[in-house]
């Protein structure tokens, strides 16, 4: 029997709703029975606390419940823990537990890349290559005075660990290319699930209502789709609206201050802080979601399809190339004029109702596959 430790320090030490927390959550309950079985390891009373799958379920639903106004929510995932009432392991002891390690997340705390080193050094190890790069994507990385250093070990790590699985082919490319990984190392792809989420049948609103879920970073053209959506209503006087859905820019405050402004026109709305819930009910409500620019794979893309609504594409998108003609449809959304004019196309009801026609949620990829691609990976 191999006894798999998860790290989730970062997690805890800075908690949100993003698609990693997404995988993280889903591998825990997901994680496939057999002779491999795995706990998640947290830090906790000066040591490291071991979670069982569904104990960090639970911990890690906890950014996609309802929470107000609330944003930071490190007190109540550490509170959950306490509720746990965890024992609590030494470094040693931690190393005596476990015969192999997962790095599920993109972390740069040193704490989490010295662990993983050290389990390298004895056990197998595998992390999940996720996203865009810095080298690819500079704009969406500004790293704080000192953090510098420890993303450049991670970035090393993900070029000489003994394995990694990639969430799509896009980061795995990005890997190989940019961190020149080694291709005599073991690397696999296998696609996060989308059925976390039920199928239902569409429902589209009166008037046509786009839907973008996501923080806003300047790879997902946000002021960019803003300002081609505020001139496709100008031009042809477009009964339409124009929804953001999550967190506030990070690396540039310049985006927030743009899509605020775009709010003051009228005809675009932004809602932070919305639970699983909530979105659910906005995606199933929306006659088109979109999904533009670079991601590095794009769960919320096989969300909407779920629950009943197309989406549109442009840029890298794993995800939606996966579901292209399935309940996907790529548009020109790479200028601003073409934005305006894919606006004004995909807001005429017969556009929008062949493209319901085209939805086949069952195709989207499950969970359960995506868990046991992780576990196939500790045997390569």
């Amino acid at each position: 029997m191999t006894h798999v430790g998860i790290d989730l320090e970062q997690f805890v030490t800075d908690p949100h709703g993003s698609g990693i927390q997404r995988v993280l959550q889903y591998l825990a309950k997901e994680w496939p029975a057999g002779e491999m079985t795995a706990e998640f390891v947290v830090p906790w009373a000066g040591g490291h606390a071991l979670l069982t799958r569904e104990q960090a379920a639970d911990l890690l639903t906890t950014p996609f419940l309802p929470r107000g106004g609330e944003h930071d929510l490190r007190e109540p995932v550490l509170a959950r823990i306490a509720e746990f009432d965890p024992a609590t392991l030494t470094d040693d002891e931690l190393n005596e537990v476990f015969d192999a390690w997962l790095l599920g997340e993109v972390s740069y705390l040193p704490t989490v890349l010295r662990r993983f080193e050290d389990f390298a050094e004895r056990v197998p190890t595998v992390m999940i290559g996720y996203d865009t790069l810095p080298m690819s994507e500079p704009a969406n990385y500004r790293f704080r005075p000192g953090v510098a250093p420890w993303a450049s070990e991670y970035f090393r790590l993900l070029a000489t660990s003994r394995s990694v699985v990639c969430i799509s082919a896009a980061a795995k490319d990005a890997i190989m290319r940019d961190l020149r990984r080694d291709p005599a190392l073991p690397i696999s792809v296998t696609h996060p699930g989308g059925d976390h989420v039920p199928i239902r049948a569409p429902e589209p609103p009166d008037h046509p209502l786009f839907m973008r879920l996501g923080t806003l970073e300047a790879r997902k053209r946000p002021v960019e789709i803003a300002q081609a959506f505020r001139a496709a209503r100008e031009a042809g006087n477009l009964d339409a609206e124009l929804l953001f859905v999550g967190g506030h820019s990070h690396s540039d405050e310049g985006i927030n201050r743009a899509i605020r402004d775009e709010v003051e026109k009228g005809g675009v709305r932004w809602i932070e802080g919305a639970s699983d819930a909530e979105v659910e009910d906005l995606m199933h409500r929306s006659s088109a979601f979109l999904s533009i620019g670079v991601e590095g794979y794009g769960i919320p893309v096989l969300e909407a399809i779920r629950l009943g609504t197309p989406v549109l594409y442009d840029g890298m998108q794993p995800a939606a190339e996966l579901m292209q003609g399935r309940g996907a449809e790529r548009m020109d959304a790479m200028s601003h004029e073409g934005m305006a004019q894919a606006f004004q196309r995909w807001s005429a009801p017969e556009a929008l109702s062949q493209l319901r026609a085209e939805l086949d949620p069952e195709s989207v990829p499950t969970w359960s596959a995506f868990a046991k691609g992780v576990v196939e990976a500790f045997a390569d």
